[in-house]
């Protein structure tokens, strides 16, 4: 293994957009790589967005920045700190979301100009560049202001050219205001001056100051999102604020359960992505809604709740998961299907998963006992898909595997494709265990029946459709039908292009799952080995999988990085798993938020594709984390599959606190002392109804380990079989990890 892992964001995306706003906050503010706030997204396409209002801040000054870096001011406290530094001074912007007890909800920049040292002076001060359509940022007048306003275009009276240069203004705050109030800057006045590039937007700075050099200047830019009050709001405010902002997030239970890892980059990751995804989410109709981001993917999506939802559970939100499921449920529809996009059938199998996973995590065999006519239903909905797919010619690409589909991640267009089947043998899969567990005998039979047959079509469907890698590796493509092969556009009349040319590894998100955690097909099917294959030959330039998803030209699709990394885990290759979490980590920005899918860094290409921050990378992380120390595999639990060498050192220390499973709540604390000796301290439920079948702790192979003053064996890959037992002790020495 690789002991010198390391986080230090080297594939950063170049456009960025990190949240600040409260958990469950309905103001998604935004500030991007720059330091720009952004307001309300808009797309007019899904390949052309912008904001309804951006707000850019820079310094007044003839230089353009020399080099741009931005963080938060710590993994838990998202105040995002962007630093900008010119040849003669910088400017730091420390941009945050504030709510008072009235629920006023406010964005604050605190800003600073410092003067580098060896500059005698220069003439300064804070810029902003202002963009909307349809209205003119203004005070009340032509005088500098403190307040500034959103004038509608139509009702705008522009000043008198001369008089408004030539004549002293003083800014009259009794004047009724000309719009809606967009900022308030304090201590500082603003006036208007020239936009940068002389473009049709706003443009404002303080007024000019000579500042020395090794002299700072600062102030605040206060910016009202859901009310008009501006009384009180000055720099001594905004600071106030900040410290309560500070204060509040300092005391915020981000990890509801103890969940403790040794390495501090990780750690900081998986506290900074619980915020990421509380940001994200709102509540609806009384319910949470886990949304995947704040922009093009602000909404319930099926496919990425399965995740989001097992993750909360892991952070300790059992109850917030469990309200998720309610919302999923608000998706049922008269003909048994359980969808959000009426096209995307595979949400069926994969709603009936969701639901089957989040009761075995709680043990609310009741409640999925109440449950069961909407699966049994949704099962029928999926016996329909399957009868006008048997009833189709026997000439026909989908005949007797599903009808044509929207395969999503890669795939677009409804056509032949292997993303829904293989969902919906998952979600089947899921359904037939539940109603053995739950004693359903004619169920079962039914379920038993409706996988194993789906099971043998699509085997058979995929041993006549295959193709071949050039070393003539087999592999599974991701459309079997004559709709061509452009990525998004079935039926592509031109010739495709490149860059949106169907590759052998697009799609393969919806196989990877269905290989763990649905356990479709064994560690050793050759549909597995073949896919390890594949994936291994795509994962060297930047350490994970590229081209799997909707950019299949030099680019990656960050959190497919979790996707692949399990299967390498559940094959039993944790080694690939950590370098892929390691890797994955190093494509989110600094402030530890992920774009969708971005180009290569070596491409310099600049595509990009969906939400950010995007949370489903968020959930990914956190399971995969999850899932290094505490691994379910069928009726199997596995301890320590994955433990990173570089997790093992003199103090170290990784733990987590009644992380939920199939089999109860499950903790777990390993400590490492001096020569790798260690202690592991491990408990279990033993009220909880279902129990697994073998308990399985994984060593680096030649370590020892004792229980009960016990030696036990290894085997050659360093698995020993564990009593399942209230509590267990075990001691011993750990081995070093081959190279």
């Amino acid at each position: 293994m690789n002991s010198q892992r390391t986080i230090d964001f080297r594939y950063a995306p170049p456009v960025s957009w990190t949240n600040i706003c409260y958990p469950d906050d309905p103001y998604k503010s935004l500030v991007s790589e720059s330091g720009a706030l952004l307001y309300g997204f808009d797309p007019l396409i899904f390949f052309s967005w912008h904001f309804k209002r951006v707000i850019e801040f820079s310094l007044i000054s003839a230089d353009k920045p020399v080099s741009v870096t931005q963080r938060t001011e710590s993994a838990r406290v998202p105040v995002v700190i962007t630093t900008q530094s010119y040849p003669t001074a910088v400017l730091e912007l420390r941009t945050f979301a504030h709510q008072d007890a009235a629920g006023r909800r406010t964005d604050v920049v605190l800003w600073e100009i410092r003067v580098n040292d060896d500059v005698d002076e220069i003439l300064t001060g804070l810029h902003l560049d202002l963009t909307e359509q349809g209205v003119v940022f203004t005070g009340r007048s032509v005088a500098p202001a403190r307040t500034i306003f959103a004038a509608p275009l139509a009702t705008f009276t522009p000043p008198e050219f001369w008089r408004a240069i030539s004549v002293y203004h003083v800014e009259n705050e009794e004047d009724p205001a000309p719009g809606d109030v967009v900022l308030v800057s304090s201590p500082q006045r603003l006036v208007h001056i020239h936009p940068t590039g002389f473009r049709h937007v706003g443009s404002l700075g303080t007024e000019l100051r000579i500042v020395k050099g090794g002299a700072a200047i600062s102030g605040a830019i206060i910016l009202p999102l859901n009310h008009q009050e501006t009384a009180g709001l000055d720099y001594a405010w905004a600071q106030q604020a900040l410290a309560e902002v500070q204060r509040f997030w300092t005391e915020f239970p981000l990890l509801r359960n103890t969940f403790r890892v040794p390495d501090p980059a990780v750690m900081d990751m998986l506290v900074a992505l619980a915020r990421n995804i509380l940001q994200a989410r709102e509540i609806k109709d009384g319910l949470p809604v886990f949304q995947v981001g704040p922009t093009c993917y602000r909404g319930l999506w099926v496919v990425d709740g399965h995740f989001f939802l097992e993750a909360a559970q892991y952070l300790g939100y059992g109850d917030d998961a469990l309200g998720g499921v309610s919302t999923l449920l608000k998706h049922v529809h008269p003909d048994g299907s359980i969808a959000r996009m009426p096209f995307h059938t595979k949400e069926s199998g994969i709603a009936i998963a969701t639901i089957i996973r989040q009761m075995e995590l709680t043990g609310q065999d009741d409640h999925l006992e109440e449950l069961w006519p909407t699966i049994r239903n949704a099962v029928a909905y999926i016996e329909g898909l399957r009868a006008q797919a048997d009833a189709l010619p026997e000439d026909e690409p989908n005949h007797g595997l599903a009808p044509a589909a929207f395969g999503d991640g890669g795939v677009g267009g409804e056509r032949g494709e292997y993303t829904t089947p293989v969902w919906i043998l998952f979600g089947l899969k899921s359904a037939t265990e539940a109603a053995e567990r739950l004693g359903y005998t004619d169920d079962a039979a039914r379920l038993r029946y409706d996988y194993t047959t789906l099971l043998a079509n699509f085997r058979a469907h995929v041993q006549k459709h295959q193709k071949y890698l050039p070393d003539g590796t087999p592999y599974m493509p991701p459309i079997y039908d004559d709709s061509g092969l452009h990525h998004w556009i079935p039926g592509y009349p031109e010739e495709v292009q490149r860059q949106d040319e169907l590759q052998p590894e697009s799609a393969t998100w919806a196989l990877c799952q269905t290989i763990w955690p649905g356990e479709v097909f064994a560690p050793d099917d050759p549909i597995v080995q073949n896919l390890l294959h594949l994936t291994d030959l795509i994962d060297d330039e930047e350490g994970i999988p590229a081209t799997t998803g909707w950019l299949p030209y030099r680019a990656v699709w960050n959190y497919h990085a979790s996707f692949a990394a399990h299967v390498w885990l559940y094959a039993g290759r944790p080694d690939k798993a950590v370098d892929y979490l390691y890797a994955f980590a190093n494509h989110a920005a600094p402030t530890r938020v992920w774009r969708e899918e971005q180009s290569l860094k070596s491409s310099h290409n600049g595509q990009l594709i969906g939400d950010m921050p995007h949370n489903w990378a968020s959930a990914e992380f956190i399971r995969l984390v999850r899932h290094l120390l505490v691994f379910e595999r069928g009726e199997t639990l596995e301890l320590l599959p994955g433990l990173p060498e570089n997790w093992i050192y003199p103090g170290a220390v990784a733990e987590l606190e009644k992380t939920p499973t199939r089999f109860g709540p499950v903790s777990l604390k390993l400590e490492i002392g001096a020569a790798r000796g260690f202690d592991l301290r491990i408990s279990c439920d033993m009220a909880w109804p279902r129990k697994p079948t073998a308990l399985r702790l994984r060593l680096p192979p030649g370590s020892t380990v004792r229980l009960d003053n016990q030696t036990l064996s290894l085997t050659a890959a360093g698995w020993c079989e564990l009593p399942w037992a209230p509590t267990l002790a075990l001691e011993g020495t750990l081995a070093e990890y081959a190279a």
